[in-house]
């Protein structure tokens, strides 16, 4: 059978949904988030409903194709071949808050930018990350890091309920009572099925405080000594990340920084601003930022301050989760590849992410496996450029030995189809099998092989 003929039977099974080679919607939903991703599936299916999903799902498998799902594209790698039929979850994008329960229902394909706008008129938030374009269940699935993870805990750990339909094209509902080891699968290890829609649980910040400092590349030591010596001082309500970032062409940088290298400090309370008041001793020893927009906050600003690109980008990056000694290795990491502006990679990353939330949730992974996150990534629009940052990856990688836990970040390994590490020997024999029940026939196919 050619090509032609097998997506003139998808357009008979799946209907007006089906997106073909050449279509302009076919297009956009085959240029992710991370460019780095090659796609050019049989076809596309713009699904807008679980019963769309379904079809796509039954008429890949009698056409004898992989599944592929992808929404935002943010953890998009590797190729997506034409033995592959694309679900596009964007339109799936329905938000439902229930202001009395704390609970939102989420379709899959809303970012984090729709569900907290929604959230937040009724005095919520949702556990985000640091970007507002961000798919929600991509992100949740994956376990989830962000601003309110010391005080809240991870993303996967607030997940409640997940509807998917699974291998075989059949709607199934994961939750406590019903299909609970999948359930354990989607909470931070990706799960079993393709999403339609989470069940999440939102959590009141009546006095959030954010905001962003930059200094030149020069002021790293004296910075980030500042950083380290406040850790032993902050409590849970405040989550800090202190990096190198190569500072962006934009108004929110000042002019004279624009395109160096600088350090980059953010952090948010949920305590207001006396959640920030060891971190502001400590820093009266460093010079004062060229930008501080520290104060209170919305979810809006909560979303720009760790300064993500906006724009699609092709990004080849690793991450990985650190011990408790981190902070006196934490210069002499993000100082690896030397404090130059031709260093290859865009930013380099030490997340403080230590809490003593109690994973309430069972899950592959609901708490954070160390007290530190690790997040290095480049630029890699050319096979020569993504050769360089994975030289520049694996010299960041022997100066974290000394406090490496062993575990990978998964979905801090941007453009990457594999994840070693991520989980414990008998936590991945136990996915495996999972996956095997929902999925017997192995016809989803991901992004990253956990």
């Amino acid at each position: 059978m050619t090509t032609e003929q097998i997506v003139d039977d998808l357009d008979r099974a799946v209907g007006s949904a089906l997106r073909r080679p050449g279509d302009d919607e076919y297009d956009t939903a085959t240029q992710p988030r991370n460019a780095t991703a090659d796609q050019h599936p049989v076809a596309v299916v713009a699904a807008t409903s679980a019963d769309d999903v379904r079809r796509a799902v039954r008429a890949a498998a009698d056409a004898g194709l992989g599944v592929a799902v992808q929404a935002t594209g943010h953890g998009a790698a590797g190729t997506v071949g034409d033995d592959v039929l694309l679900i596009d979850t964007r339109r799936m994008n329905g938000v439902s808050v229930d202001p009395s329960a704390r609970t939102a229902r989420v379709g899959a394909g809303a970012t984090w930018a729709e569900v907290n706008a929604e959230a937040a008129t009724h005095g919520l938030l949702g556990l985000a990350g640091t970007a507002p374009d961000v798919g929600v269940v991509g992100y949740t699935l994956s376990g989830g890091i962000g601003w309110l993870t010391r005080a809240h805990g991870m993303a996967s750990a607030s997940l409640r309920r997940v509807e998917f339909v699974d291998g075989d094209g059949e709607p199934q509902v994961a939750d406590e009572q019903e299909n609970p080891e999948a359930l354990w699968a989607f909470r931070g290890a990706g799960g079993v099925g393709i999403v339609t829609a989470v069940e999440i649980d939102l959590v009141a910040v009546p006095d959030l405080w954010a905001g962003y400092r930059l200094w030149p590349i020069t002021e790293a030591e004296s910075v980030v000594a500042a950083w380290t010596d406040a850790l032993g001082q902050i409590d849970e309500t405040l989550t800090s990340a202190i990096g190198f970032l190569k500072a962006p062409d934009a108004p929110v940088v000042p002019e004279a920084l624009r395109g160096h290298r600088v350090v980059h400090l953010s952090a948010a309370s949920v305590s207001g601003e006396a959640g920030f008041e060891p971190l502001e001793r400590a820093l009266r020893a460093a010079p004062e930022p060229a930008i501080d927009t520290t104060g209170p906050c919305d979810e809006k600003r909560l979303a720009v301050i760790h300064l993500d690109p906006p724009d699609t980008v092709p990004a080849i990056g690793d991450g990985g989760w650190l011990t408790a000694s981190t902070p006196a290795h934490a210069l002499a990491i993000l100082s690896a590849l030397g404090v130059g502006d031709d260093a290859p990679l865009a930013e380099m990353e030490i997340r403080h992410v230590a809490t003593t939330v109690a994973a309430h949730a069972d899950g592959a992974m609901t708490s954070p496996p160390g007290p530190f996150l690790l997040h290095v990534v480049g630029p890699a629009p050319t096979v020569d450029d993504r050769r360089t940052v994975e030289q520049a990856i694996d010299v960041v990688r022997a100066a974290v030995q000394p406090v490496e836990t062993g575990r990978a970040a998964a979905s801090f390994r941007d453009g990457q189809t594999t994840v070693p590490g991520a989980f414990a020997d008998d936590e991945e024999e136990r996915l495996r099998s999972v996956r095997q029940r929902y999925d017997p026939h192995r016809r989803i196919r991901r992004p990253r092989s956990v």
